[in-house]
């Protein structure tokens, strides 16, 4: 998150009170030290109700997504027959496990303590990463529901995007670097910036430092339509067809038993699919949006309401493993059944079952 709102209202606290380096004259060290001191005080929040309440909401998404997101690649992996088909779930669960271990702490550690203090790097890399995970997300989503349209409309033929672990492999590699060459102008734009104060060590803050304002509004409108609007009309689209499809189909009237059990799991596969991405949705739709009105106003209340949003959008790596636990059957007898074998005799059982493919 940038704490370009943190770095204005702070430098207009140090004028307010005339303690800024063109000041320093004014003020004797008595006065400038009573003046810090009332400053470092503001900067620890975490006896705020809003630090305290974040913090709340905080604890079981990072614990849930470590462990939900562990559990999805660990169930899905154990079957090797038809891992190239549940590629893109591996790469969505990966990326939310990065969120989850990468960008949770950074956003916990600037709620509780309002300085930069992880260096440079991070406050470049930590964003460009989060944008590229949420990216990677949806484009697995995307994938998801190509790959299913494609195999009902041409059930012989080929073509689908994970027929083979070659192609599903290689179009995981063109999301990664389209997500990456999307979020390419943070790792320019953001670094660090400093307010120089008389009597203190320099104050640090990780801002996106835009040559001109209207730099920042057209990117954020562009990421708003690259990664949210434009591949969520592509997913309407595809589980239109796919949805229309599956209801104009008769099962008793469809072939054999194998055929007709196929058909409920494309069905049961669809809707799961269908509240991943609704769910994914809410949760990130509504930072994007926030952070672009953000770019565009210059209003106090957007930045106070940016830190909740931004939980929504990190708990949605949380989110996809309990709607995986919940909806999938086959999902728990997987976890229970690994959780057995760790329990009798440390080693992998071969009667777990994995998660059920989703086409």
């Amino acid at each position: 998150m940038d704490q370009l709102p943190d770095f204005y209202s702070y430098r207009i606290f140090f004028e307010n009170r005339n303690l800024t380096a063109q000041s320093k004259s004014t003020l004797n060290l008595s006065e400038a030290t009573e003046i810090l001191t009332e400053f470092k005080n503001s900067l620890f929040t975490l006896k705020t109700f809003t630090t305290v309440l974040l913090l709340t909401l905080y604890a079981p998404v990072f614990l849930f997504g470590l462990a939900g997101n562990f559990l999805i690649i660990a169930s899905i992996s154990a079957e090797k027959a038809k891992r190239s088909k549940m590629y893109f779930m591996i790469n969505l669960a990966l990326a939310d496990l990065a969120v989850t271990l990468l960008c949770i702490p950074t956003s916990v550690g600037t709620i509780v303590y309002g300085l930069w203090v992880y260096g440079r790097f991070l406050c470049k890399f930590i964003a460009f990463f989060q944008g590229v995970a949420v990216a990677v997300s949806i484009f697995s989503m995307m994938a998801m529901g190509i790959d299913l349209y494609i195999s009902l409309q041409h059930p012989a033929a080929k073509v689908r995007l994970s027929s083979t672990s070659a192609k599903s492999f290689a179009l995981i590699c063109i999301m990664w670097i389209v997500a990456a060459s999307f979020m390419g102008p943070l790792i320019y734009i953001r670094d660090i910036d400093t307010l120089d104060i008389p009597y203190s060590t320099d104050l640090t803050f990780c801002i996106e430092k835009w040559p001109h304002d209207r730099d920042r509004q057209a990117y954020g409108v562009f990421l708003l339509f690259a990664v949210f609007i434009i591949p969520a009309f592509i997913i309407g689209a595809c589980y239109g067809h796919v949805g229309k499809a599956l209801l104009k189909t008769d099962m008793h009237r469809s072939g054999s038993n194998t055929t007709i059990h196929r058909l409920i799991n494309r069905k049961l596969a669809a809707r799961m699919i269908i509240i991943l991405i609704v769910a994914f949705l809410v949760c990130w739709l509504p930072y994007n949006v926030l952070s672009a009105l953000a770019d565009l106003e210059n209003g106090p209340e957007l930045p106070r309401a940016l830190p909740f949003v931004l939980w929504l959008g990190h708990a949605h790596s949380a989110i996809n493993p309990a709607m995986y636990w919940l909806m999938n059957k086959r999902f728990r007898e997987s976890v229970c059944g690994m959780v057995k074998a760790v329990r009798i005799n440390h080693c992998i059982s071969t009667e777990t079952i994995s998660m059920a493919e989703y086409m």
